[in-house]
């Protein structure tokens, strides 16, 4: 937690998940953030979320099917 002090805005929204082998933490942008790399787009099952994963490549390979299903829009 000391190393993510200054990153992120957890006011705005910050959600914690232990998984039973990582934790997991994930903030809203803080506005100087958002500022700075524009605004927050959901990629989700559009062509450019395939075009990131394309870029990914075999790396992808690590990826839970769940989790590629949900970003690329496929039904399991």
């Amino acid at each position: 937690m000391r190393q993510l002090r200054g990153v992120g805005d957890p006011a705005a929204g910050e959600w914690r998940e232990w998984t039973g082998r990582a934790f997991h933490l994930r903030r809203r942008l803080s506005t100087r953030e958002a500022t700075s790399v524009g605004p927050v787009v959901d990629v989700r099952g559009t062509a450019e979320a395939h075009r990131r994963a394309q870029r990914l490549g075999d790396r992808l390979r690590f990826a839970p099917p769940e989790v590629l299903a949900d970003e690329l829009g496929y039904q399991l």
